[in-house]
């Protein structure tokens, strides 16, 4: 109903512009296959087939509308559908001298500086059905409105409103809040630009968390936050961290340094430290990239991650290859040293990835 809702309200607005909408997308298919197994023809394997739609159209210099349409197949079987985004953009002056940002609808709101591993980056959800990525990047998109006020040319504060809540996982038995004004989610954050030539904030999310507890129940949770980031000779550093009350559990905190350089043959380094601080344990982790362009066209990556306290190494190999413009074949792999029962990896497996991209 929410989606019609959404087409009812943009499809008029759509017929009201001048100018042709912009169009662009990818299909790609991808196939994992579990090494445990491999060559005995017992490994399990994973496929999904993947189509995507984005539309970027202006109604005029103050009105924007996106979409950003995902449909998939997995295992050759089970379809499915679902926008990561629609949503309009307005461009208001406040007062006569007040600039806002409105956005409305299903939308992905990304907070933090660190590299893939962001305490502050909370409002979306993970997508736990996309066991595509070596590390979860893909998120879910939740209906909102967001507000962002520029007071100073230096100054943003953003503002959030979630009306109803999106978890990462339910089943049968998981207890979903009622759409109610008292489970309304909330944001915000106040970013200050070019500060001794750094840019940092500080941020607040009133919400839940993404999983049920043992009562199959979501708890309430406050999460503090903040970061920074700034350039030094070329290199990127930065500190990201965040502190998070849940309901009924003890607090936790969870913080991440680090930084990246380009050097002058194109080889990209980056580096960084993540602490996560529960009551009873503590992880301290690092991770590293290397990426390397050759001929141009192609791409050579190393990652590692690696468990201080349990001496874990996991390995994220990955050579793209672009076959002709627009097209990529890409092979991947995730590959472990070190008992992970009780680490971050305890529910990863060692797999290889073989993916087809096409984009337009």
């Amino acid at each position: 109903m929410k989606y019609i809702l959404m087409f009812l309200t943009i499809f008029p607005i759509y017929c009201s512009a001048l100018e042709p909408p912009e169009i662009s997308g990818e299909i790609d298919r991808i196939q994992s296959f579990e090494i445990d197994g491999l060559f005995d023809g017992t490994a399990n394997t994973w496929t999904r087939t993947r189509f995507r739609l984005k539309l970027d159209h202006y109604i005029n210099n103050k009105s924007h509308v996106h979409i950003d349409l995902k449909m998939f197949t997995i295992d050759e079987s089970d379809f499915d559908w679902k926008f990561s985004e629609v949503y309009i953009d307005n461009y208001i002056k406040a007062l006569g001298f007040l600039d806002i940002d409105m956005r409305t609808g299903v939308q992905q709101i990304s907070w933090g500086s660190a590299y893939q591993i962001n305490p502050t980056d909370n409002i979306n959800p993970i997508d736990i059905s996309d066991q595509g990525a070596i590390l979860p990047d893909e998120k879910l998109g939740v209906s909102a409105m967001r507000l962002k006020f520029y007071p100073s040319s230096y100054l943003i504060f953003t503002g959030v409103l979630i009306p109803y809540f999106v978890p990462a996982y339910k089943d049968s038995s998981s207890i979903i809040p009622e759409k109610t004004l008292e489970n309304c989610e909330q944001a915000f954050k106040l970013t200050a630009q070019s500060v001794l030539g750094c840019d940092l904030s500080v941020s607040y999310f009133n919400s839940k968390e993404d999983f049920p507890d043992g009562n199959d129940q979501y708890q309430n949770v406050s999460i503090y936050g903040g970061d920074i980031i700034g350039t030094i000779g070329g290199m990127a550093l930065w500190a990201e961290g965040a502190y998070s009350e849940p309901e009924f559990n003890d607090p936790y905190f969870q913080i991440v340094t680090g930084g990246e350089y380009t050097f002058n043959n194109d080889l990209y380094f980056m580096s960084q430290f993540y602490h996560r601080n529960y009551s009873q344990s503590k992880e301290n982790y690092l991770m590293s990239v290397l990426r390397y362009p050759f001929r141009d066209i192609h791409t050579l990556q190393f990652g590692m991650l690696y468990e201080i306290e349990n001496e874990v190494f996991a390995f994220f190999p990955e050579l793209n290859f672009s076959l002709a413009e627009d097209v990529s074949l890409i092979f991947s792999g995730i590959f472990m040293e070190g008992d992970a029962e009780e680490t971050i990896f305890s529910q990863m497996k060692e797999k290889i990835f073989i993916e087809m991209e096409y984009c337009f």
